[in-house]
């Protein structure tokens, strides 16, 4: 096993141990937004002091970087960065839906070469090593087979504001929906990567894309065989709406088919 995938991998299964004792202690009041602010902030911040205290011990001078910081400032050919997202799937943990998940990705001389997702509540643990595949639970970890739309599953990130291209993405969904596409909108954007190159999801439509979020899941779901696309099956990022497609090439190539004339 790869040393830094070794460290990784130990210190996101400290971070979970964190998620888990405070999941179920139902301090999350309705009526109370600041007390559940203040109470899933220091969550999150023990969660990755405890992370970071295992990598600094093994690798005292590589930097280590929280998801939202500004990692292209730092990030050049002689530093190793390791992002660390403690905790993806934030409302979630708070409404007590077992879905969110632990990331870190690790970055040499400028690419990604390190990616682990961790699902505290199932235990699940989804690794990356480039040019080695990507796995779930030490098995090897491939993207979905299937061949047409009809009884696909997509999971779906809901764009945060509509406005005027509302009518496109209403017209997106009705053209998937008639072609059989089951939708699933599960509020963790990285377990939903993991979940793609894993084949339990068959594709991820991101309209609201946020590039911190691709950070762990973009190398698991390139080793597990996939592609990451715009709308119109372009490069991923050069696109109209800011989107992205992310699964097997044969279902990028069926679902740009059905919805290329929406993004023009």
């Amino acid at each position: 096993m790869h040393p830094m995938l070794n460290i990784a991998i130990r210190a996101v299964r400290k971070g979970g141990n964190i998620i888990i004792q405070n999941y179920d202690t139902q301090k999350f009041l309705k009526e109370d937004l600041e007390k559940n602010q203040i109470f899933i902030k220091n969550i999150m911040y023990k969660t990755f002091r405890i992370i970071s205290e295992i990598i600094y011990k093994s690798y005292p001078h590589h930097i280590i970087l929280n998801k939202n910081e500004n990692f292209a400032l730092k990030n050049n050919d002689k530093t190793t960065i390791w992002i660390v997202n403690e905790l993806d799937g934030k409302k979630n943990f708070i409404k007590n839906f077992p879905y969110f998940c632990i990331s870190i990705a690790v970055i040499v001389r400028k690419n990604i070469e390190i990616s682990v997702i961790y699902d505290p509540i199932r235990n699940d643990l989804f690794t990356a090593v480039k040019g080695q595949g990507s796995q779930l639970n030490g098995y090897r970890a491939r993207c979905s087979n299937i061949n047409n739309l009809k009884h696909t599953t997509i999971a779906v990130n809901l764009p945060n504001r509509i406005y005027d291209k509302s009518f496109s993405y209403l017209e997106i969904y009705k053209k998937l929906i008639l072609c059989g596409i089951s939708f699933r909108s599960t509020g963790s954007n990285v377990l939903n990567l993991a979940y793609v190159a894993a084949g339990r999801i068959d594709c991820l439509f991101d309209f609201n894309l946020d590039p911190s979020n691709f950070i762990a899941g973009k190398l698991q779901v390139r080793e597990a065989g996939c592609l990451i696309s715009n709308f119109t099956g372009g490069h991923e990022n050069n696109n109209c709406h800011s989107g992205n497609l992310t699964s097997s090439p044969k279902i990028i190539r069926l679902i740009t088919e059905k919805i290329r004339k929406f993004c023009i």
